[in-house]
């Protein structure tokens, strides 16, 4: 079946055929002729059927003249999201997302035709027509706007406008697990989405933990704000703010004794030789931190790497030689002095009574045959030579020295045993446990290299905790929401996005453009294969062209149509002179053009998005503005 063709910006004809109509009416009444009544009938129908043609096309006209915002008390906005996150049944179950519309292939060839246009031939409602009328026909939560286009405003206002119905738009949550990629530029909009998810996950009772670079005041608040009327628990995390901060270890929770030597390796900026230095040292102190009956942190790795590991290893050795011979165990160590000496350069300084104690029980140790590859690495460390080892840790100790000092490393390295510290201690794994709120504002406007290292170090706790849950423990519904995720993306979240799903682990990752994620990756098709694992795309205006091209590209093709006309007219060389012959030919035909063009997502007004969900059904949407309100 053919489809037709309807030109929305030619001249609104059915205006005076409606006229015309109406007039036959009256001049039926007028003259009465024999059945009159029956053909004013008639006349009136169509007149009636082109006043709803004429009025069709003028409300598509104040559509896209006009400017929709709305907004919404966040009360009247957990009624209408509890409509959709608690319908039955679970698997229909959705988040609501602000008001739009379905895009189709219509949309985006009325798109396609707009921007072939210059601004000024828009046509617009015609100045005959009565306010009220006009007032009728603007859409719902909708400005009419004086200047047909105004510069001082960001974006373009008739994208919205090219469907004059609009529904309330809903983020299926059985998609969720695919993740969900958020893109805008500043000042698009993030943050009020931001609002509007986090306070519907507040109040639907989920673990919801944000991971926010920036430290948005008005998201923060605003998430305080709705654990408060929820009844939940809100933590807060926050280096510029201490005294109002919880404390926790990222390195808490692990499955092997790697994970923690690897979360604080892939944080310092060295490569080969280096950071394969780095990583050793750091998984031996450790294993040896454990092997002494402790739980790593930063600040004690650091002291360990600084201060030397000699301590800790008396003890071990100690421990181990009380294991084998008992109290008895120290009688006969003078025996082992010789052996203990080093084999150092003639004339070297004697070492001192402790260490030379400690070369004691290392040569015991050893003389013994006790295999214990902990203590055995430790002794390694403590024969290196100590100049070399000065060097090749250099790459290591500005980020202990950044992570585990001062104020900051108190938070991320608590002290149970310390009472003068009030402050609560908590892991990702009590987090989850307790059904908590997790806010994390990183201060990276203040310092970008610690922010960045804090966030990198928590995602790669999270993703160690997803592991144990799809390992050991039911799942349950976890949010995880990072802005400015280019920042603190490392492998550990990758793998959250690959397989976290299956953890029950929902996240939406946020960037303004895909060259921060180049930067990161190293290579554009690292960034691509990354992100093409997330299922859900939420893009509000870009800036970036690659990017908007980018995103426009996982939209898909669709098809326009276009209309051409042409004329002819003639006459022959024997004709009269006022004879002449003329042809006028239509055609139409099909052209392949992006689902949404790359212009479009570079133009988009704030709070105006399109949402790709499930990696099937493409939505033109619209943010509310959640309005404040006291507690």
């Amino acid at each position: 079946m053919p489809r037709t063709y309807n030109d929305l910006f030619r001249p609104a004809f059915e205006t005076p055929a409606c006229a015309g109509w109406a007039l036959s009416c009256i001049g039926l009444a007028a003259t009465n002729p024999p059945f009159w009544p029956l053909f004013a009938v008639g006349s009136l129908g169509m007149a009636a059927l082109r006043a709803k043609e004429a009025m069709e096309l003028y409300r598509f006209r104040a559509s896209i003249s006009s400017y929709p915002v709305e907004v919404l008390p966040s009360r009247d906005m957990i009624q209408i999201a509890r409509r959709h996150y608690e319908a039955p049944p679970a698997d229909k179950q959705a988040f609501f997302l602000g008001r739009g519309f379905r895009w189709t292939q219509q949309h985006a060839e009325t798109a396609r035709t707009i921007m072939w246009r210059d601004p000024g031939e828009l046509p617009t409602l015609p100045k005959w027509m009565p306010n009220a009328v006009k007032a009728r026909i603007i859409p719902k939560n909708a400005k009419a706007l004086k200047e047909e286009f105004d510069d001082n405003m960001i974006g373009v206002r008739w994208i919205h406008g090219l469907e004059p119905e609009e529904q309330e738009l809903r983020l299926p949550i059985a998609a969720l697990p695919g993740h969900t990629l958020v893109v805008g530029t500043t000042r698009a909009g993030k943050t009020r989405l931001y609002e509007l998810l986090t306070t519907q996950i507040v109040h639907r009772g989920n673990v919801l933990i944000i991971l926010d670079p920036k430290g948005d005041r008005d998201w923060e608040n605003r998430v305080r704000l709705e654990c408060k009327r929820a009844g939940r628990r809100f933590l807060y995390f926050h280096p510029a703010h201490p005294e109002k901060s919880i404390r926790i270890n990222p390195l808490a929770n692990w499955n092997t004794l790697s994970e923690p030597a690897t979360r604080i390796g892939q944080l310092i900026d060295a490569e080969g030789t280096f950071a394969a230095f780095a990583w050793k040292t750091l998984f031996r102190v450790m294993r040896g931190i454990m092997a002494d009956g402790e739980r790593p942190t930063i600040k004690s790795a650091k002291e360990y790497v600084q201060q030397g590991i000699e301590e800790m290893l008396e003890r071990l050795v100690r421990k181990a030689l009380y294991a084998r011979e008992g109290a008895k165990w120290e009688n006969d160590l003078q025996n082992y002095q010789q052996a203990a000496k080093p084999a150092g350069k003639k004339g070297a300084a004697p070492a001192n009574p402790a260490e030379d104690r400690l070369n004691m029980m290392i040569a015991k140790f050893q003389h013994l045959g006790i295999q214990d590859e902990t203590i055995s690495s430790l002794v390694a460390m403590h024969n290196h030579s100590k100049e070399h080892y000065s060097k090749m840790i250099q790459v290591l100790e500005p980020i202990l020295e950044m992570l585990g000092s001062d104020e900051l490393g108190k938070m991320l390295s608590p002290d149970p045993l310390d009472l003068s510290d009030t402050r609560p201690i908590y892991d990702t794994t009590k987090i989850i446990e307790e059904d908590a709120v997790l806010y994390v504002g990183l201060d990276s406007l203040s310092n970008k290299t610690i922010g960045s290292a804090i966030g990198s170090i928590f995602l790669a706790d999270f993703a160690s905790v997803a592991g144990a849950i799809y390992n050991f423990r039911e799942k349950k519904d976890i949010y995880l929401i990072v802005d400015e995720a280019a920042e603190v993306m490392n492998e550990q979240a990758i793998q959250i996005l690959n397989k976290g799903g299956g953890a029950g682990i929902k996240a939406f990752i946020a960037t303004q453009t895909i060259a921060d994620f180049d930067a990161v990756f190293g290579a554009a098709a690292r960034t691509k294969q990354a992100l093409g694992n997330l299922n859900n795309v939420i893009c509000l205006r870009v800036k970036d062209p690659e990017m908007a091209k980018w995103i426009a590209e996982s939209f898909g093709k669709t098809s326009a149509r276009n209309v051409s006309t042409s004329q002819s007219t003639g006459s022959g060389s024997s004709a009269a002179f006022l004879e002449f012959s003329g042809s006028t030919s239509r055609s139409m035909s099909e052209t392949e053009i992006p689902f949404v063009a790359p212009d479009l997502l570079t133009r988009l007004p704030a709070l105006q998005y399109f949402a790709f969900l499930a990696g099937s059904t493409l939505y033109k949407g619209r943010l509310p503005v959640l309005s404040e309100e006291a507690a």
